[in-house]
């Protein structure tokens, strides 16, 4: 149970798979690195997600890129797993 602290955490849909981006992730260098890899051509772009793990993504113009916050209870911020799906084409 929490002493009702939370926490805005940061989640980004690339296409079809969502990220709970870790705590400390510079949002805000993030989304101008994507923008600089979306006009570069494409490139990929690391961040790291809950759990301290790194992704590695290829992000182009026909990448569809969602970030939102969302308030969580504080001792359970990290804790969330990545969700990705893939569907074979």
């Amino acid at each position: 149970m929490t002493d009702g602290v939370t926490v805005v955490r940061t989640v980004m849909t690339v296409d079809d798979a969502t990220f709970s981006l870790a705590p400390g992730q510079d949002v805000a260098d993030l989304e101008r690195r994507i923008e600089a890899a979306v006009h570069d051509g494409g490139r990929f772009e690391r961040f790291t997600v809950a759990g301290d793990r790194d992704v590695h993504v290829l992000f182009t113009a026909h990448t569809r890129v969602v970030l939102w916050g969302e308030e969580t209870p504080g001792e359970t911020a990290t804790i969330e797993p990545v969700s990705v799906e893939w569907e074979e084409g």
